[in-house]
C-alpha cells in the first residue's frame, strides 16, 4: 500500500467508527422528541434510551469473533449495512415498537462497525512501528469528526428527530463505499472454532451488568431493579471467565489478560471512561442548572476538552512510537483526569467559565495520554487470529466504565441533593407543605425556566437553597470520582512492569 492508500484507508476506518461515537450525543437529544411523537409510555422511554447500548454490549465480542473467522472487513461492512438499516427503521418508525427495533439494529451495527474498524488498523499500518501513530490519528480524527457532526445532528434534532437519526447512517454509507475501495481484508486461517457458549455467557453478563448499573441513578443501588440484573450479570461474567479459561482455543482468550499491559488497558479503559462520563454529563448539567447555559453554550463550553483530546492524541502517538512506557503515560493521564475533576469540584455559583478552561484542557489531555497507548496495546499485542475479539473487548470495557461513571456520579448527586435541600428548607423554617411547594418551584425552574406563577421573593429563596444543595452534592461527587480515578491510576502503576519489556 502506498502512503496515499494508507491515508485513504485510515480515513475510511475513521468513518466506519463514527456512527457509534455520534450516536449518544444525537440520541440523547432526539429521543425526547421521538418519545413525544410516538406517545411512548414511561417504560418504553426508558427502554428506548438504553436499548442501543445494551445491544452493543450483547454483540461486541461476537462480532469481533466472527470477524476473526470470516474476515474483519466483511463483518465491518455488514455492520455498516445494519447501521444503515437501523437508522432508517428508527427514522421512519410509526410506533414505539418499530423505534425499539430500529435502535436494536443500530446497536448491533455499531458493535460490528466500530470494533472491527479499530481491529483493522493493524492491517493498514505500513510497518509495526507506524501503528502507534496510526492509532493516535484514528482517535484524533474521530474526535474532530464527532465535534462537527454532533453540531449538525443537534441542529437537525431541533428541526426533526427523524432527520437527526439519519446522520449516523449517512456517515456509515459514505464509510461503507470508502472501506470497500481502500481497506484490505484481514483474517487468520488458524483461528479456532466459534465458541457460542462463551459468547452467549458474556453477552448476557454484559447486558445484565450494564442494565443494572444504568438503573442505579433512578432506582438506587439497593433496588431490586439494580441488584437482580447486576448480580446476575456478574455471575454470568464469572462463568464466562471460567468457561474460557478451560478451553484450549477460546473465542476470547481471558488468559491474555494475565499480560499486565492488556490488564492495565482494560482497567484504565474503565477509569478514563468514568472520567469521560463525569465531564460529559455532570459538568454540562452544572452549567445548565446553576449557570443557565443553553445546550449550544454547553457544546461550546466543552471545546477546550475536545481540542486537548485532538492535540494530545498526536503527542501520545509520537511518545508511544518513541518507546515511552505505558507505566509513565497511563497513570499520568489518569492522574491528570483525576486532578481536573478535583479542580472542577470547587465550582461556586459565581465561578466564571474561564476557570473551567485549564481543568478541561487537563482532562482532555489526560484522556488521550491514557487512551492512545492502551488502544495501541489492544490492537498490537493480540495474536493474529484474535485481533478482532481482543480489539472489540476494548469497547466493552469502555461501555462498562462510562455506564459506571454515569450511574455512580448521578446516584451520588441526586441521592445527596434532596436531603440537603430539605435540610436547608427546614432550617429556614419551611413546613412540609412549603417544602413540597419549593420542590415544585425548582422543577419549573430546571425544566422550563418559568417561575412566573410563584411569588418572586419565594422563588429567589428557593433557588438559592436549591443551588446551595446542588453545589454541595456536586462538590462531594466530583471529589469522590477524582479519588476513584486516582485509585485506578495507582493500581495501573503497580501492575505495570518497571522495566520496558518486563512481564
Amino acid at each position: 500500500m502506498s502512503a496515499t492508500t494508507h491515508k485513504a484507508a485510515l480515513f475510511a476506518l475513521v468513518g466506519a467508527s463514527l456512527p457509534m461515537n455520534l450516536d449518544p450525543a444525537i440520541h440523547n437529544v432526539a429521543v425526547v422528541g421521538a418519545g413525544n411523537a410516538l406517545h411512548m409510555t414511561g417504560a418504553e422511554r426508558s427502554l428506548a434510551a438504553s436499548i442501543g447500548t445494551l445491544c452493543i454490549a450483547a454483540t461486541i465480542l461476537a462480532t469481533g469473533a466472527l470477524g476473526d473467522r470470516l474476515g474483519r472487513k466483511k463483518i465491518m461492512l455488514a455492520g455498516l449495512l445494519v447501521t444503515l438499516a437501523g437508522g432508517l427503521v428508527t427514522a421512519l418508525a410509526g410506533n414505539a415498537l418499530m423505534f425499539l427495533v430500529g435502535r436494536s439494529l443500530s446497536g448491533v451495527g455499531f458493535a460490528a462497525s466500530f470494533g472491527l474498524s479499530f481491529a483493522l488498523l493493524r492491517a493498514i499500518a505500513p510497518q509495526p512501528d507506524a501503528l502507534p501513530k496510526m492509532v493516535a490519528q484514528w482517535l484524533a480524527l474521530q474526535t474532530l469528526g464527532i465535534v462537527v457532526l454532533c453540531i449538525v445532528g443537534g441542529y437537525l434534532a431541533g428541526i426533526s428527530w427523524r432527520a437527526a437519526y439519519l446522520v449516523g447512517p449517512a456517515v456509515g454509507m459514505v464509510a461503507l463505499i470508502a472501506c470497500m475501495r481502500s481497506v484490505p481484508e484481514a483474517r487468520d486461517p488458524n483461528v479456532g472454532r466459534f465458541d457460542a457458549v462463551g459468547l452467549i455467557l458474556v453477552a448476557l453478563g454484559l447486558v445484565g451488568s450494564l442494565y443494572g448499573i444504568s438503573n442505579a441513578a433512578s432506582a438506587g443501588w439497593i433496588s431490586v431493579r439494580v441488584l437482580a440484573p447486576l448480580l446476575g450479570g456478574l455471575v454470568l461474567l464469572v462463568g464466562f471467565v471460567l468457561w474460557e479459561w478451560r478451553l484450549a482455543q477460546p473465542a476470547f482468550p481471558v488468559r491474555s489478560f494475565t499480560d499486565p499491559e492488556l490488564l492495565v488497558g482494560a482497567l484504565s479503559g474503565i477509569g478514563f471512561n468514568i472520567g469521560n462520563a463525569v465531564v460529559a454529563i455532570q459538568l454540562s448539567l452544572l452549567w445548565q442548572y446553576v449557570y443557565r447555559f443553553t445546550p449550544f453554550e454547553v457544546s461550546l463550553g466543552q471545546l477546550p476538552f475536545i481540542v486537548a483530546c485532538i492535540g494530545a492524541a498526536s503527542l501520545a502517538g509520537k511518545l508511544v512510537a518513541r518507546g515511552v512506557s505505558m507505566r509513565l503515560l497511563v497513570p499520568g493521564g489518569l492522574l491528570a483526569m483525576a486532578a481536573s475533576l478535583a479542580a472542577m469540584a470547587f465550582a461556586r455559583a459565581d465561578t466564571p467559565y474561564v476557570l473551567f478552561v485549564v481543568p478541561l484542557l487537563a482532562a482532555g489531555a489526560g484522556l488521550m495520554l491514557t487512551q492512545t497507548p492502551t488502544a495501541n496495546t489492544f490492537v498490537a499485542k493480540p495474536p493474529p487470529a484474535l485481533v478482532g475479539a481482543i480489539g472489540s473487548s476494548r469497547t466493552a470495557f469502555g461501555q462498562l466504565g462510562f455506564a459506571l461513571g454515569l450511574a455512580l456520579s448521578s446516584s451520588m448527586i441526586y441521592g445527596m441533593f434532596s436531603p440537603l435541600l430539605r435540610q436547608r428548607l427546614a432550617a429556614a423554617g419551611a413546613t412540609p407543605a412549603e417544602q413540597a411547594q419549593a420542590i415544585g418551584i425548582l422543577q419549573s425552574y430546571v425544566q422550563a425556566g418559568n417561575t412566573d406563577r410563584f411569588d418572586a421573593g419565594l422563588v429567589h429563596e428557593v433557588i438559592a437553597s436549591g443551588t446551595s444543595a446542588y453545589l454541595a452534592s456536586y462538590h462531594i461527587t466530583m471529589l469522590a470520582m477524582a479519588a476513584l480515578i486516582a485509585l485506578i491510576a495507582l493500581l495501573c502503576l503497580w501492575l505495570l512492569p518497571r522495566r520496558a519489556g518486563a512481564s
